[in-house]
């Protein structure tokens, strides 16, 4: 069976959730109940940001097959050494009467790219959306979803909030004249609730890419 950019964002959703369970049990230390929260929540939105990237990296296959170029794909930055590469290995393989396959190349460089690219933030992912060629994607996930744009716009961009304090500043509450070391609050059942919404809307936008390809 192929895998799928969904596959990627529900193995995410999955491990957040066994962080979870693992942390509403019996632990020796409280300390590490929160701090499982938090690594829960980062793969929350790390499925978002994986499900975007698979999404992309897909679209450059279909774009081989149907020659059909999204505008800002076409823009997309490669640094001249990948073409040179490319050029290189073209040669060789003319020298040595062999079949090359371009397009596996072509794939990497971009891959190599788009790693360099965070697809989190409601901007970050509608430009996702466009390099994968899907039209007006967060007025489509909006409908799938049941919720307006500006709704989503404001909690996913507060996700990806929470999710870089963790990330970049370990999660340490900020403080004018800081007299002792404290963190920011993460409750439970609201990381729960977090996991639950992005996994939602996972769905509406894999509702909306799945539409788009029939």
């Amino acid at each position: 069976m192929p895998f799928h950019p969904i596959n990627a964002a529900n193995a995410c959703v999955r491990r957040a959730r066994r962080f979870l369970a693992l942390a509403g049990t019996k632990l020796p230390d409280t300390k590490i109940k929160t701090d499982l929260r938090r690594s829960a929540l980062v793969l929350a939105v790390t499925a978002v940001d994986s499900y975007m990237h698979w999404l992309v990296y897909r679209r450059i296959s279909e774009v081989r097959r149907e020659g059909d170029l999204p505008k800002i794909l076409a823009k997309l930055e490669i640094p001249f050494s990948d073409f040179a590469s490319l050029a290189d290995a073209t040669i060789r393989a003319r020298r040595e009467h062999r079949d090359l396959r371009p397009w596996v190349q072509v794939k990497n460089a971009v891959q190599r790219r788009l790693l360099k690219e965070t697809f989190q933030s409601y901007e970050q992912v509608g430009q996702a959306l466009s390099l994968a060629g899907i039209e007006k994607g967060w007025s489509k996930t909006g409908d799938a979803l049941g919720m307006k744009t500006d709704d989503i716009k404001t909690r996913l961009n507060q996700l990806v909030h929470r999710r870089n304090q963790i990330v970049h500043e370990g999660d340490i509450k900020r403080a004018s004249r800081p007299q002792r070391l404290q963190y920011n609050d993460v409750g439970q059942d609201e990381v729960s609730a977090d996991v639950d919404w992005i996994a939602q809307l996972v769905a509406a936008i894999e509702q909306v890419v799945a539409a788009n390809s029939t």
